[in-house]
């Protein structure tokens, strides 16, 4: 039990590293783009911000790709929507032992499963259609 604890602190460790290191790669594979925002802009993308007024690859440096991409419909017509989700996955935890009756044996096993499917909505950006632009925000923190 203390390995599978060990093995799941460095793995979070490594999510942890990952995702503070996700914007400044972003940024590097986009360099020219960035350097032409605003500093007001380059602020926020770099802290992982995003605001009415964005573009699509202004929203990808800032935050990556997005989770899923919807087509929602309001009263301006149909608008794309980028939605940014959590993956809380679930875990469960068996034990199980045996006793064998012919000869001697003894089994015990344990297992873990992890289950992705479900997830928790984080943020979501509204695109005008024809501006191409972050419209409206949405956070459900």
């Amino acid at each position: 039990m203390k390995t599978l604890c060990n093995y799941t602190l460095c793995a979070l460790a490594l999510l942890l590293i990952g995702c503070a290191s996700g914007s400044n790669s972003r940024i590097s594979h986009n360099q020219a783009q960035f350097n032409s925002y605003t500093p007001g802009e380059q602020a926020m993308i770099q802290s992982g911000q995003v605001a009415v007024g964005f573009d699509q690859d202004m929203v990808r440096m800032a935050l990556g790709d997005p989770s899923r991409e919807t087509t929602i419909d309001t009263a301006g017509g149909k608008h794309i929507a980028w939605e940014y989700r959590e993956i809380k996955p679930r875990v469960g935890l068996t034990l199980g032992g045996g006793i064998g009756t012919r000869g001697s044996g003894v089994g015990i096993g344990t297992g873990v499963g992890v289950s992705p499917n479900s997830t928790k909505l984080l943020k979501r950006f509204v695109f005008d259609r024809q501006t191409g632009e972050v419209a409206k925000v949405e956070s459900y923190n």
